[in-house]
């Protein structure tokens, strides 16, 4: 079976953020993820199950790849719900650093940004 493309695991990356689990799919096993929000590195494994704990992805929104020398990012929008009822919704921008070696995503970046009004 020949490696994945860059372009292959992008589009896959694409497909990931509307089905969590397509992750395993395109990320080596021992992929290594940096979660800004939580401010560490993770195991791939603990990232998805993060995501399965909260109750899935959100709705993106303009999602996006653009390839590097080393792989891809992804960027996107969305609307994070708050673990209550009542609480707040929060607008969301996402950047993913992706690296690939062999035809997987070896290590991914993650950086979360609420939409912030700048003018306040």
């Amino acid at each position: 079976m020949s490696e994945a493309t860059k372009e292959e695991l992008a589009q896959g990356w694409l497909k990931a953020l509307t089905d969590v689990d397509h992750f395993y799919e395109i990320c080596a096993p021992d992929c290594r993820v940096w979660h800004s929000a939580d401010d560490k590195w993770m195991s791939l494994k603990a990232a998805i199950d993060a995501v399965h704990d909260r109750g899935g992805l959100p709705e993106f929104i303009n999602s996006r790849v653009t390839l590097t020398e080393k792989g891809f990012f992804a960027q996107t929008s969305g609307v994070l719900k708050s673990q209550g009822e009542d609480g707040p919704e929060v607008k969301i921008h996402l950047i993913q650093i992706a690296t690939v070696e062999g035809g997987k995503v070896v290590q991914a970046e993650e950086y979360i940004g609420p939409e912030t009004d700048l003018a306040v």
